[in-house]
């Protein structure tokens, strides 16, 4: 793996909270995760970004 790049997961959540689907992926920093992790709503309505034990962000689609 590329010293540079971090390793993020995106979980589709439904809305309990359950995880749906698992994303994994890696990324430069946390925006650009957050960026290819919002491409995910297209398909789901909230994803959950999370690096290592921090969740970086909590997306829900646009109604």
């Amino acid at each position: 793996m590329d010293e540079g790049l971090k390793h993020y997961v995106a979980f589709a959540v439904d809305a309990a909270g359950v995880a749906r689907a698992t994303y994994e992926f890696n990324s430069l920093d946390d925006t650009e995760a957050r960026r290819r992790a919002e491409t995910y709503l297209a398909t789901h309505d909230i994803i959950e970004l999370w690096r290592d034990h921090r969740r970086i962000a909590r997306l829900q689609r646009a109604t």
